[in-house]
């Protein structure tokens, strides 16, 4: 048993002693152009800024406050296809460091009271999807429409009288 710590102590020593360095500028000169690398051709994926700068329409800006009733607006209604720009500000002075979770759009952020937390979205798929606060339970509605749809941006935003 006591050959084995003391053989194990000394190979341990040896180890942690060395200097592992590795230079390989020298090789990669020596192996000259006829070296060939295996690549495949990559398939490019649009981004989200790519959307952006190659888009025809303005990006539409969409604020949301996290108040201490919950969220306002709580029911957003997009265009599928189009760019969003979220500004999420937390007014609650009651919880003033909370979470916002848009998983559906992988978009998880942490507010802090009075700061704003900006972000880009841009829908792709109509439906109905949810945001919300996990530390308050607030929940709001994020209602994607087809793009020939013109959106609303709640159901709770009154327009004002005509004046005719």
């Amino acid at each position: 048993m006591k050959k084995v710590i003391v053989l194990l102590s000394m190979i341990f020593t040896v180890t942690v002693q060395a200097d592992w360095k590795i230079d390989l500028s020298r090789r990669i000169e020596q192996l000259g152009p006829h070296v060939i690398m295996n690549t495949k051709p990559v398939k490019k994926v649009r981004g989200v800024f790519e959307d952006l700068l190659n888009s025809k329409e303005p990006v539409r800006e969409v604020v949301i406050l996290n108040t201490n009733s919950g969220f306002i607006p709580s029911v957003l209604r997009l265009k599928e296809g189009a760019s969003y720009r979220f500004h999420v500000v937390n007014v609650s002075k009651k919880a003033k460091n909370v979470s916002f979770v848009m998983e559906d759009f992988s978009e998880f952020h942490g507010t802090y009271y009075g700061q704003v937390v900006s972000f880009y979205i841009h829908p792709k798929k109509t439906g109905v999807y949810t945001y919300q606060c996990p530390e308050t339970s607030a929940q709001g509605r994020l209602v994607v429409v087809p793009s020939r749809e013109t959106p609303v941006l709640s159901p709770e935003v009154r327009l004002p009288a005509s004046r005719e």
